[in-house]
């Protein structure tokens, strides 16, 4: 509308200066919609640089996420450009899980990722959203042509992923998964984990000589499952060295 009241106000202040018989009375009519005219545009000019009639809104929303690995719980950073100081994660959720090419952060400046680590019953990506809307309808009606309502202002996304998790670049998930795939290490694994387990049966049995042969057991998945999470620690050193 505002712009449809710029160029009527033209027009008007140009007819009544020049066709208008009674040239004062021209005059002041064409002076009076020159103001009106200039008027208006700063009215644009603030709407398009100042955001006038407009407040700053924030919406926020959960989304249950994936890892982007089947078998692994793994939340993926890519770093970006020459620098690497611009970044995106790369995550799924349950309505993407089969879909050919993950889900990724906005890339922007005005957008900051933030990944906690806890105990976290499951992993979650928040966006909170800022964005420009009007105020009210008659700005929107004013403005409405300048087609920026709902200009994206800044976003902040919050991921929280339980301990079990790994947060790694792209690069450090290439090398993990190419280091776990390598025979040696495998064969190695295999032999530290067997002397591992043994030694933890060895050292429970030293204490309880009457263990029965479920709590062995039970003392063995234990052993594997924590030698599994220090091999896998150890190995998450090395590569973010």
């Amino acid at each position: 509308m505002i712009l449809i009241t710029i160029l009527i106000c033209a027009g008007l202040a140009y007819f009544f200066a020049v066709f208008l018989k009674n040239k004062k009375v021209g005059y002041g009519l064409s002076f009076t919609f020159i103001a009106l005219f200039i008027i208006s545009l700063i009215l644009l000019i603030s709407n398009e640089y100042g955001h006038f009639g407009m407040k700053q809104v924030t919406n926020e929303k959960t989304y249950q996420i994936q890892s982007v690995q089947k078998g692994s719980n793994l939340l993926l950073e890519k770093k970006l450009g020459t620098s690497g100081k611009e970044n995106v994660y790369v995550y799924r959720t349950p309505e993407t899980a089969k879909a050919k090419k993950p889900q990724t952060t906005k890339v922007d400046v005005n957008v900051k990722n933030v990944v906690k680590t806890g105990n976290y019953s499951a992993a979650t990506l928040t966006k909170k959203t800022t964005r420009w809307e009007y105020k009210n309808n008659f700005y929107s009606f004013l403005f409405g042509i300048s087609d920026n309502n709902k200009e994206f202002v800044k976003q902040t996304n919050t991921f929280k992923v339980g301990n079990d998790w790994l947060v790694l670049t792209t690069t450090q998930a290439s090398q993990l998964q190419k280091k776990m795939k390598s025979k040696t290490f495998k064969a190695q694994m295999k032999q530290e984990g067997e002397a591992y387990v043994k030694a933890a049966v060895t050292k429970a049995m030293q204490a309880n000589p009457t263990m029965t042969s479920a709590e062995q057991k039970k003392v063995m998945q234990q052993a594997q499952k924590e030698f599994k999470a220090e091999a896998q620690a150890k190995l998450i050193q090395e590569i973010k060295k």
